[in-house]
């Protein structure tokens, strides 16, 4: 999968992110880039949450 620079220059993950912020920054990442898998942590807290794990985009 190619990188999308251009959201990845505009949604940059904040400094110090907690993981709220973590799970909504990988989840618009998966839909707007998907350039990597979303982190084993972050997918643990999606689990134990109840949301929908998205599917990588593939353009």
């Amino acid at each position: 999968m190619a990188l999308n620079r251009a959201w990845h220059e505009s949604h940059p993950m904040p400094p110090n992110a907690n993981l709220d912020q973590r799970i909504a920054w990988h989840l618009e990442h998966a839909r707007e880039c998907g350039c990597r898998a979303i982190p084993a942590s972050v997918l643990k807290a999606l689990e134990e949450r109840r949301i929908p794990i998205p599917e990588r985009r593939v353009s």
